[in-house]
């Protein structure tokens, strides 16, 4: 079979991508509609009335009172005042090491920047206003050729964001592919790629839904595709045998020949190598047209779009969303109606007008017409005749009417409001604080306000758990140069370095390790949502506070005052609260960092006992081994006495069982007995007595 040129190769990837894009666009069209048309509703002055299209209502009176927005509003703020935290652990469930705190720190110095915090709230803002948002990953050049990943926004996520129709998961870990749409001017895009790439190629027209050439508009669209591809890496595989056998690997292209020597120095042996089936990531710059950019491999082995939802819901086998502001358009339509009719209606309504015969106004019609002005004292109007010419007394014959506001118009404007209340949860009703309101009922005000906004919470929960698994796969492969050091971020925004491979010794092997190396952390990532609202904080120096002093215990008072200590807000209060925390820490009450444990360490070393004498030291040494010595024969005395005793008593014994005639004999061989087995008083031994000692 000949072998493709790259003109066909990337042909059949344009024609493959194309048809991907069309199933992907198609299956979400509607949703992403009514999700531009809700982001639009409340941010846009006038899109309220998107909907008259026909101009039904153009020369009326077009008000927008607008209640939605509002709601909205509550849910960012709560979002922005509690961020969320990722954190990684090692997958063996052991507590937190060196490497997975550098992981943690290295990921917020490069996640939490301005442009982070930027990616987050736009995501956070489109999931709750339309239901769909959006952030991604990039490995961008620092300085010189160090790399570092960035977090960065998505714009307009439902219009320019596609996976694949395939997948089934919410945070599309398993997409075998994804699209991210950048629209350009016609203008940029022929300075940039040419003329010829900015039309449709006649054999496409009409085949796809999708407006690659801005359709009516001077816009043109750049699509970059990314695919998961499997490759096949090689291990080489070195084994150390003897007792303490240990095998290393290495990937082929990294490993060096100094570094096989090294090895080989060491006692390894190199022995049959391992391959491993792996994904990886390529992405191609495309529009309509054909393939601009070729396939570039990128770090990690996920696609790096991560989508984020407002509320979502799988139909039919058909993937829904939608956000906040959806199911309360209609209601704010009608409302927008009916109070634009009943302002219509006071504008038209004055005061009552009076009507005149001509023969009654002509003489004075020009002071009717400006007693608004001149706000004369009194109006008059000229007399009327009979037939036979005696005057008639007579006022106006009628007077003009204002409109009058229907009752059901009124009717339905306060029912139209109280839907859009309904469908929004009432947040109204949870701002109600009354003056003598206790601290219990502020606590279920704010949890019922919290409801409303947990679910967009928890998808954002999920989306950081994404974005920290993508960039850990990326830092597995971007952050792998030895000595290189990084910037890194604590929790509370403490800045700090770490060190890429840094050698210390392992306590587990007694060998020398890689502190920190990127490319073998395999860690799970957990991530902590904090509380929604600052009033939390304020809830447990509430409860605390009346238990200061009401506890007997002196030492438990100072942890709770320490407690509430930490939990103030205020001014100036951030110092403080360390102070409380170094206390807890002190007591036992807090678990201290490592860096907090490694500087009461050093703080205790500087003031630790003064080091001894060594004579002294010397002296004491001596002085407890003549004690021992001396405690030793004394013992050793004791014992021997204690076998005199039972010798005595035997003697004694064998004496009462022999004749008289032989007392005396017995007695000095008895005696003789006893004095052997005294200890001697130059060496402290027993003495061993004659060895043909008889009666």
């Amino acid at each position: 079979m000949p072998r493709k040129s790259k003109q066909q190769r990337l042909a059949e990837i344009h024609a493959r991508a194309l048809q991907e894009f069309d199933e992907s666009f198609l299956a979400t069209q509607t949703d992403r509609e009514n999700a531009l048309m809700a982001r639009r509703f409340v941010n846009v002055r006038g899109a309220q009335w998107d909907w008259d299209a026909d101009g039904h209502f153009q020369n009326r009176m077009r008000l927008e009172i607008d209640h939605i927005s509002g709601a909205v509003t509550r849910i960012k703020n709560e979002y922005r005042k509690s961020r969320i935290q990722a954190s990684f652990i090692p997958s063996d469930g052991t507590d937190a090491d060196a490497l997975s705190d550098a992981c943690a720190s290295r990921y917020r110095a490069d996640t939490c920047d301005a442009r982070g915090r930027e990616a987050r709230d736009m995501a956070f803002d489109s999931a709750v206003e339309g239901g769909l948002g959006g952030v991604r990953l990039r490995a961008e050049y620092e300085k010189g050729e160090e790399q570092r990943i960035c977090l960065e926004p998505i714009n307009d996520a439902e219009s320019t964001l596609y996976f694949d129709a395939n997948s089934k998961l919410k945070d599309k870990s398993d997409a075998d592919h994804a699209f991210l749409i950048t629209p350009w001017t016609r203008r940029a895009y022929v300075a940039k790629y040419g003329e010829d790439t900015a039309s449709w190629p006649q054999a496409l027209i009409g085949q796809f839904k999708f407006p690659w050439f801005g359709t009516g508009s001077d816009l043109v669209y750049v699509c970059e595709y990314f695919v998961k591809e499997d490759r096949t890496d090689t291990y080489r595989v070195f084994k150390l045998e003897g007792p303490g056998e240990e095998t290393q690997e290495f990937l082929e292209d990294e490993i060096t020949e100094q570094d096989v020597a090294d090895l080989t120095a060491q006692g390894f042996v190199e022995i049959e190598p391992r391959y491993e089936e792996v994904d990886q990531v390529r992405k191609f710059v495309m529009n309509g047209a054909r393939i601009l950019k070729d396939g570039e491999v990128l770090p990690g082995r996920e696609i790096p779009l991560i989508p984020q939802y407002g509320h979502r819901t799988v139909i039919n086998h058909v993937e829904r969303f939608r956000g906040h502001v959806l199911k309360s358009i209609d209601p704010q339509i009608i409302y927008n109606l009916q109070v634009s009719k009943v302002a219509e209606t006071a504008a038209a309504s004055g005061v009552e007008k009076p009507i005149f015969i001509d023969e009654q106004i002509n003489p004075y019609a020009m002071e009717w017409q400006n007693d608004h002005i001149d706000n004369n004292a009194f109006l008059r109007v000229a007399k009327v005749t009979d037939a036979s010419g005696q005057a008639v007394p007579a006022g106006p014959i009628a007077f003009t009417k204002s409109p009058e506001i229907a009752p059901a118009v009124a009717a339905l404007v306060s029912l139209t409001k109280q839907d859009i209340s309904d469908q929004l949860g009432n947040p109204e009703n949870g701002e109600q604080v009354m003056p003598n309101m206790s601290g219990v009922a502020m606590d279920m005000v704010q949890g019922r306000i919290d409801m409303q906004s947990f679910g967009y919470m928890d998808n954002a929960a999920d989306t950081e758990r994404r974005i920290a698994e993508v960039w850990q796969s990326m830092a597995a492969e971007i952050y792998v140069e030895k000595g290189r050091k990084l910037k890194t971020l604590s929790a509370d925004g403490q800045r700090g370095t770490v060190e890429i491979g840094r050698m210390v010794l392992d306590p587990k092997s007694g060998k020398q390790i890689a502190e920190i190396d990127f490319s073998k952390a395999a860690l799970e990532v957990e991530v902590d949502v904090g509380p929604t609202s600052a009033s939390r904080r304020q809830a447990v120096v509430r409860t605390i506070t009346p238990l200061i002093g009401a506890v007997q215990d002196p030492e438990t008072n100072i942890v709770l005052t320490h407690v509430a200590l930490q939990n103030l807000e205020g001014e100036g209060m951030q110092s403080v609260r360390e102070w409380s925390r170094s206390k807890l820490v002190a007591m036992g009450v807090e678990k201290p960092t490592k860096e907090e444990e490694a500087e009461m360490q050093a703080a205790k070393a500087a003031e630790g006992d003064p080091q001894p004498d060594p004579q002294a030291v010397l002296a004491g040494a001596l002085s407890e081994e003549a004690a021992a010595k001396a405690q030793k024969a004394k013992a050793d005395t004791v014992l021997a006495l204690a076998r005199t005793k039972e010798s005595e008593a035997k003697a004694a014994e064998t004496l009462a069982g022999i004749p008289l005639a032989q007392h005396d004999q017995a007695l000095k061989t008895a005696q003789a007995i006893a004095a052997d087995m005294r200890p001697d008083p130059q060496s402290g031994d027993m003495n061993a007595g004659p060895a043909n000692a008889g009666p």
